[in-house]
Parts: C-alpha cells; sequence; structure tokens
C-alpha cells in the first residue's frame, strides 16, 4: 500500500510543522558534484535507502517546535522540495542542516528570498509555465511538474513520479486567490495526494469565506471603530488590501513600514501576481498608507505583525484597542503573544481569510482529479480518504 511508504513528520493532525518524507530507490547519486537535473541511466544504485521530503516547517506556537526526523534519515535525504517561504514549510531548514542533511535543496528564488536559506546544493525552479506540464527529471528515478499555488510569490505545489508510483503534494493551495496566480490542480492522477484543508470546519468558498469578513468588518467601521489586522509576512497582506478596496472602496486603509516593506518585497517579483491585483496594489501604494498611520485618518489598520511581537507594535495595539478598536486576527494565536491576551479579553476576535482550502474546497480538488488515497493536511483533524470522500464523511 502506498501509505505504507510515507513518513509523516509534521502537518498532519496540526495547523503547520509541514514535514513528509518518501523513499526514493533506486537511487543515482549525482556524479563529482554534478547538478542533478537528469536522470542517469545506467548509473550504480545505492546500497542504502534514500529519501525526499516535503517540505521542513516549525509550529511556532510549540515550545519544541521541529518536525521529529532523525539524523540518519536527514543524511540520507537526497532532496527537500520547500513549497514555499512561511516559517511553518520552511523554518526547520537550519535545524536539519545541523542534524545532518546535505542533500539537494528544491524551490523558487521566492522562497529562498523571503524565507532568508542560503544552501550551495539548490535547484531553483523556473517560474512556472502556467500549465503545469514543465516536466524536470532528477537523479534517482524521480520527476515532478509543478505550478503556482496562490499562497504567496515563489509557493508552488509539486506532481512527482518516483520508482514507485506517483505523489502530489499541494502545498498551501487557494485555486481563487485575489492577488495571486494560480495553476489549478486538475485532471491529475495520483497514488497518494497531500492535500491542504486548512479550513476543514468550513465548507465556503473563497469568496463565501471573505465576504463575511468584509461584512464584519464593514459593520465596524459605520460603527465608527477603527479595525486592526495583525497579518503576516509574503502572502496574506496583498491579499487582504485587494479584497478591502474591493469590497469596502470607501474605507480608509492605513499600514505601518513593515507592512509596506514587505509589500515591496513581494513586488520585486510581479510575475507571480494577477495583473489587475499589481495595479490595486501599486494604488494603495501611491496613497501613501503609512503617512495615514502618522496622522491617525484611517479606518482600517494593517500591521506586517501576526503575532504583535514587535517591540512597536505591542504599545500601538494596545492603546488601539483600550480605545475601542476591533482586532481581527486571521491566522494562529501564539501562546504568550499580546494576540492571545487581546482574545482573552474580548478585544480581538478570529476570523478565517480563504488563504487556504475550505473543506469544500478539498472536495472540489478530489472531484476534479483521479486520487486513490487522500490525507488532509494542515488541520487538527486526523483524516483519510480512499477513493470519493465525500461518500465517507458523515
Amino acid at each position: 500500500m502506498f501509505m505504507n511508504r510515507l513518513s509523516i513528520k509534521g502537518g498532519y493532525g496540526e495547523h503547520g510543522r509541514s514535514c513528509f518524507l518518501l523513499p526514493l530507490n533506486p537511487l543515482c547519486a549525482p556524479q563529482n558534484g554534478s547538478l542533478p537535473v537528469q536522470h542517469l541511466k545506467g548509473a550504480p544504485q545505492a546500497q542504502e535507502e534514500r529519501y525526499y521530503m516535503l517540505d521542513c516547517g516549525i509550529m511556532d506556537t510549540d515550545p519544541d517546535p521541529y518536525p521529529q526526523v532523525d539524523p540518519d534519515l536527514l543524511a540520507r535525504t537526497e532532496y527537500l522540495f520547500l513549497s514555499h517561504c512561511h516559517k511553518d514549510h520552511s523554518g526547520a531548514f537550519e535545524e536539519f542542516v545541523r542534524r545532518g542533511f546535505r542533500g539537494w535543496l528544491v524551490t523558487t528564488q521566492p522562497t529562498l528570498d523571503f524565507s532568508g536559506i542560503q544552501w550551495e546544493k539548490t535547484i531553483i525552479l523556473e517560474n512556472p509555465k502556467g500549465d503545469g506540464t514543465d516536466e524536470k527529471h532528477l537523479d534517482g528515478g524521480l520527476s515532478f511538474s509543478y505550478g503556482m499555488t496562490g499562497h504567496c510569490a515563489g509557493s508552488v505545489w509539486f506532481h512527482f513520479h518516483d520508482p514507485f508510483g506517483s505523489v502530489l503534494y499541494t502545498g498551501d493551495y487557494q485555486r481563487d486567490a485575489l492577488a495571486y496566480r494560480t495553476d489549478p490542480i486538475e485532471g491529475r492522477t495520483a497514488d497518494l495526494a497531500i492535500m491542504d484543508c486548512a479550513h476543514v470546519k468550513e465548507m465556503g468558498d473563497a469568496d463565501s469565506l471573505r465576504g463575511k469578513m468584509t461584512r464584519t468588518v464593514g459593520r465596524w467601521v459605520k460603527d465608527g471603530r477603527k479595525v486592526l489586522m495583525p497579518l503576516p509576512k509574503y502572502g496574506r497582506g496583498l491579499e487582504v488590501i485587494c479584497m478591502l478596496r474591493k469590497s469596502l472602496p470607501h474605507a480608509r486603509i492605513a499600514a505601518d513600514r513593515n507592512m509596506i516593506n514587505l509589500i515591496l518585497k513581494t513586488l520585486a517579483y510581479p510575475q507571480w501576481l494577477k495583473p489587475e491585483a499589481l495595479r490595486e496594489i501599486q494604488a494603495f501604494l501611491e496613497e501613501k498608507p503609512e503617512q495615514r498611520l502618522g496622522s491617525g485618518s484611517y479606518h482600517i489598520l494593517l500591521l506586517g505583525d501576526t503575532h504583535l511581537e514587535n517591540p512597536e507594535s505591542r504599545p500601538l495595539a494596545c492603546g488601539l484597542s483600550d480605545q475601542g478598536a476591533a482586532v481581527l486576527l486571521t491566522g494562529r494565536v501564539k501562546k504568550g503573544c499580546l494576540t492571545e491576551r487581546l482574545l482573552a479579553e474580548g478585544k480581538a476576535v478570529t476570523m478565517a481569510y480563504p488563504h487556504h482550502q475550505s473543506r469544500g474546497d478539498f472536495l472540489k480538488m478530489a472531484g476534479q482529479n483521479d486520487f486513490r488515497i487522500m490525507l488532509p493536511f494542515h488541520n487538527p483533524e486526523k483524516e483519510i480518504f480512499w477513493g470519493r470522500p465525500e461518500s465517507q464523511l458523515k
């Protein structure tokens, strides 16, 4: 059974720490340090089992944040594929190197830049062509195609073919993103699909979830309350700007310097953005949102600090919340941080932004492809489906 080969090191039954390990045999080791981009027929097989890994994230809300991967397995991991830059998918890289990883890193240029990872043995993927048909071949009989996921600049899904079968890994995926381009995953066949299902309790699609959020924010603004939205690095911020400008065009939006800098770094990779979103973000910057923060002439404030950990963010957030501002959290709440305290005091609320797939999105993807086994990840549940999942759900 294909599941017998998958070693889950994180991300299944939890929202973060994504890390999946699969065996790679027979292995054709890279020759003379050359870049392993072509399977070498007739090369000698390795004497021990080798592996390829899908992501190496951390759970930054956990005192022990790293995936539990033995040094022996890391030393025998030939390829590590990073789907994107966020810490819950890439944050364990330096720790894995310290423990013995010496293989090849496979990822995109934005992911390298945004994560800060520097590794000599790196295969940098070209920007996806848009149809997911650009197949790459690596030593060891491993080939794969890939495409954009709509999650952030540089984020990709992978469809692997190894000597044992095929695996599809969505990474963090949202087909109907507002800001980022997505190459749809449809019409594909895989023995195993590891699929984003972060919003496991939600059946609605992206538009319905965004509608809930903008209606809530709109009520607060109408009532005269300021709205504070702490947001993570590289991704959701641009999505939220596009959403607010589209649905609440008369609301004045401010942003701190950290958020502005994150936006500018993303704009260095315009090919990952939808053209209409690129124009919207540029128009937003032309309105000088940081000046609105200084003058206080805004309805909604975006902070580039998801847990409100920065010294400049904490007093600002406390002051605004004490004055009656609504604090809207769109991600996980980290223990011991100001966001946790504000939530406990009733000064903050949490809402799901569709930067991942909902349960409804997951079921739709299952129906658009031919996946033998489906493993939903990025949520607290532990589920596995054989065939059509809708017939197995209560």
